[in-house]
This record gives structure tokens, C-alpha cells and sequence, in this order.
């Protein structure tokens, strides 16, 4: 792997990642009516900067010059903001929390569509995928808030790191520069996931609007960027991996966390490897043969 890339896509997102995540356990630890709202604003804003950061370092800071799913980073982060301060302030009994998230996936949505004159023969597609990205990421936050009310908060963001590696695979086959600022949101998830289990303060529930929000757009852009006819049925499975998942879960949430965490285990690995063989498969193969004969 390349220095720059290292740099970028690693080493950036885990450095902001941390101090965004120290500076929110010194606050959330501080006496006052406010610090839980303060911190859970800095950890959503933690993860959209570390993000942003591997972007920045990548790719420049030219808004000019910005694509669809970079500019998205600012509705999500302004979503995210309202999110995590809805469910700060009013913990598990404030329902205005799914207005500020219906809003934010829309705007976001809207956002996430390419435009310009280089995209008008995709213009047609524009409507189905506002309505896929803003349908999928809501469903996605209210079937990871319900992962959490089952008592997954602590491995919560794997299914989310899950979530992450689906667009991932898509954008390796159509766009490098996303599948770049992908792997940074896995990297940025990571070191969040970790955050969650080892410091009591930090909470899942901060950050699923963002992560589902990226994830989504991240997806319709690879998307708009691939010339392979791919089937509808993969991107819905691209788009609702999480929720796939956390239904899973539901089913089983009686079960021994340990147990609940190996089923979510083999079934994210079943999605992505499917996701993979239908991307990657063909190629694969053909190598291998050419190889051998």
C-alpha cells in the first residue's frame, strides 16, 4: 500500500478519530447539565472530520472541484449534529429524533445525486436512488437503534463496519477515489467501535446517522460511476446490508451475546462474499484459468 495512502486513509482518520473521542470523555466527565449533549455532538462531529480528513488529505480541499458524495459530508454532518443532540437531551422518550432523521436523509439524498452536464443522460435514475438512499439509511438508523435497545450497544458498529465494507467492494470495482474514502469511514469506525466497548461514555447512538447516511451515498455513487450492468437485487442488498443483519438479530436476541455476535459474524461475511463473487468473481476466475493453462 502507498505512503500517501497510508497516511490518508489510515493514519489521518485515526489520529482525528482519537482526539475527537478525548476531547468528548473529558467533557461527558465534567459535572454539568449540558456535558452529555456537548459530548455526544463532538463524537458526531468527530466522526464526519476524521472522514472529511481522509478526503482532504486524498483529494485536495477544492469545492469547485468537489463530486457529489464528498459535498454530502456537509448535510450529514449537520444531521448528525441534530441527531446525536435529540438523543442526548432526551434520552430513548424523545420521538422528534426520527424528524431530524427523515429530514437529514432526504436533504442528504437530494444532495448525493451528480449533476452538471456530464450527467444528464443519468438524470432518469435521479428519483429512484433519492428515494433508495433516504429509505435505506432511515431503515438502517431504526434497525440499529433497535440493535441497541436489544442490548448490542457495544458491538453495534460492527454491523455498521459491515455496512461500510458492502459499498466498499462496489466502489473497488467502478471508483478508486471512493473506495479511498471508504476504507477511511471503516477506519474511522473502527477506532469509534473500540472507543464504544472500552469507554463507557462514548455511545453507538451517536454516529449511526452519519455511518448510514455515507454509506448510502457512497453507494448510490458507485452506482452512477460503474459501466457494468449490475442487478437491482445487489445494490438493495449493497443498501440494506445493516438491516439485513440487525432483523437477524431480532430473531435471535435471546440468545448469548457471544452467540449473537457469531451469527452476525457469518452473515456479514456471507453478504460481502456474495457481494464480491458477483463483482469480482467473473475476473477472478478467468485469471485463474489463464493462469493454469
Amino acid at each position: 500500500m502507498e505512503q500517501s495512502i497510508l497516511i490518508g486513509c489510515v493514519a489521518a482518520p485515526v489520529v482525528i478519530s482519537l482526539v475527537f473521542l478525548l476531547l468528548a470523555t473529558f467533557v461527558s466527565r465534567r459535572q454539568g447539565v449540558w456535558s452529555d449533549s456537548a459530548a455526544a455532538v463532538i463524537v458526531s462531529i468527530g466522526w464526519c472530520a476524521a472522514v472529511a480528513t481522509t478526503l482532504l488529505v486524498r483529494h485536495g480541499l477544492d469545492w469547485s472541484e468537489l463530486e457529489a458524495w464528498q459535498v454530502v459530508l456537509a448535510p450529514i454532518t449537520l444531521c448528525a449534529v441534530g441527531w446525536a443532540l435529540t438523543i442526548a437531551i432526551a434520552e430513548g422518550g424523545n420521538e422528534f429524533r426520527w424528524v431530524v432523521a427523515a429530514i437529514g436523509c432526504l436533504v442528504t439524498a437530494m444532495i448525493a445525486m451528480p449533476s452538471g452536464d456530464g450527467w444528464a443522460d443519468m438524470l432518469p435514475l435521479h428519483r429512484v436512488w433519492m428515494t433508495a438512499v433516504a429509505g435505506a439509511s432511515l431503515l438502517n438508523v431504526w434497525t440499529l437503534m433497535r440493535m441497541i435497545d436489544r442490548g448490542a450497544s457495544q458491538w453495534v458498529l460492527l454491523v455498521c463496519l459491515a455496512g461500510l465494507a458492502a459499498p466498499t467492494l462496489l466502489a473497488a470495482s467502478a471508483y478508486g477515489g471512493l473506495a479511498e474514502g471508504l476504507f477511511g469511514a471503516i477506519v474511522t469506525t473502527a477506532v469509534f467501535a473500540l472507543a464504544v466497548k472500552f469507554v463507557t461514555v462514548i455511545q453507538p447512538q451517536w454516529v449511526i446517522v452519519p455511518i448510514a447516511l455515507f454509506a448510502a451515498c457512497a453507494t448510490a455513487a458507485g452506482r452512477f460511476y460503474t459501466y457494468d450492468d449490475n442487478s437491482t437485487w445487489l445494490y438493495g442488498v449493497i443498501l440494506l446490508t445493516p438491516s439485513l443483519m440487525a432483523m437477524l438479530d431480532g430473531w435471535i436476541s435471546e440468545w448469548s451475546t457471544a452467540k449473537r455476535i457469531g451469527v452476525a459474524g457469518i452473515v456479514g461475511m456471507f453478504l460481502l462474499a456474495g457481494i464480491g463473487w458477483y463483482l469480482f468473481g467473473e475476473t477472478l476466475w478467468s485469471e485463474a484459468v489463464d493462469r493454469r493453462w
